[in-house]
């Protein structure tokens, strides 16, 4: 049964599940924050639907709640963390931190972090460094999800890119995206409600067109990069600037599914200060100036308006901050399943408005 609730109750009830999974306080809340987040911005597949599958992997300590995360190499710009398989958010808060913190100093800095698990949404990180007037730049690699382009094993992630650029007096560009055709819990987040994919997202095992998602989250089947063999560079690429730069051998195994997240992921966080490179004040003017050329630009048969990346986001926020977060029937079995397993008496109803 679906339901309305309200987001800073749904944020505590987060939190709680996360601290009878392992968590402490601190950590469970920055988890519940990132889950909350992304479903209060419509980023349903990296959502509230994922707080089951959190919760199992932290008691299962596939994702170690009582990480160590610690610095392995470091200069004036750079720096290496090891997670120690802390929940990604975590460990993404702490990098991303450090690399706003040296781009301070130094202007660019870029952070890679090794030992990670799933981190939630890109755009949760990147935009950190938009109240400091930066540029920032999240990427993640994930488990073997992905055809190469004209193949059909699973040889890489659907391996994310993120970047937030500040804004004047309009609303910030996010660019969040998968470099699959999707992220893959957009096909489980559909499995899960019990609905047909496009045709283009996923093959069957065998490597097959498909619209049934469950040839990919039961059947094994891959998904395919976007944009053909344009996206498979890409996706390519960012697995090199995450998995690899950040020190993880490709020696040491095939990594885990996507499904789970825990082994061979890799993150890289970049922070740009603008005014090392050009006025400030003058930069986000221009970038008001863009926003509003390709917003009033003509527009396509049967297209109402058109959108810079990161809007639609922004405006499903602010709508559920002031209406309720909407929480679908299948994203509040996940949770009540959760709330069951963690021995958490207080139930989903209890926060409805």
């Amino acid at each position: 049964m679906s339901l309305t609730v309200d987001p800073k109750k749904m944020l505590e009830l987060e939190s709680l599940i996360f601290q009878k999974s392992g968590l402490k306080k601190e950590e469970a809340d920055t988890v519940a924050d990132n889950l909350v987040q992304a479903e209060m911005r419509g980023i349903h597949s990296h959502g509230l639907i994922q707080t089951e599958n959190y919760s199992k992997l932290m008691r299962a300590k596939k994702i170690n709640p009582h990480s160590q995360i610690k610095i392995v190499q470091e200069g004036p710009g750079t720096t290496v963390f090891d997670a120690d398989h802390a929940p990604g958010s975590v460990a993404g808060k702490i990098a991303m931190a450090k690399t706003i913190e040296k781009a301070k100093k130094n202007g660019v800095a870029i952070t890679t972090v090794r030992n990670a698990t799933h981190f939630g949404f890109a755009a949760y990180y990147a935009m950190d460094a938009l109240p400091e007037n930066m540029i920032g730049m999240a990427f993640t690699s994930t488990g073997l999800a992905v055809a190469p382009f004209g193949g059909y094993d699973k040889v890489l992630g659907t391996n994310p890119i993120c970047v937030a650029v500040p804004a004047g007096k309009k609303r910030p560009i996010v660019f969040d995206a998968a470099t699959s055709n999707v992220a893959f819990n957009k096909i489980f987040f559909a499995y899960t409600e019990g609905k047909s994919i496009p045709d283009d997202w996923a093959l069957t095992k065998d490597g097959k067109t498909t619209t049934n998602p469950a040839d990919v989250i039961t059947g094994g089947g891959p998904q395919l990069p976007f944009g053909g063999y344009k996206g498979y560079g890409l996706d390519l690429i960012v697995f090199i600037m995450t998995t690899l730069l950040s020190g993880t051998s490709v020696l040491d195994g095939q990594g885990d599914t996507t499904a789970e997240c825990t082994d061979k992921i890799g993150y890289n966080f970049a922070a740009i200060d603008i005014s090392r490179f050009t006025n400030i004040e003058s930069f986000k003017q221009n970038i008001d100036i863009t926003i509003e050329r390709i917003k009033s630009s003509q527009k396509r048969e049967g297209v109402k308006e058109i959108f810079v990346p990161g809007e639609i986001e922004y405006n499903n926020h602010e709508r559920q901050t002031k209406e309720g977060l909407f929480i679908s029937d299948g994203i509040a079995g996940k949770i009540r399943s959760a709330l069951e397993q963690t021995g958490i008496t207080a139930k989903l109803e209890d926060i409805a408005i």
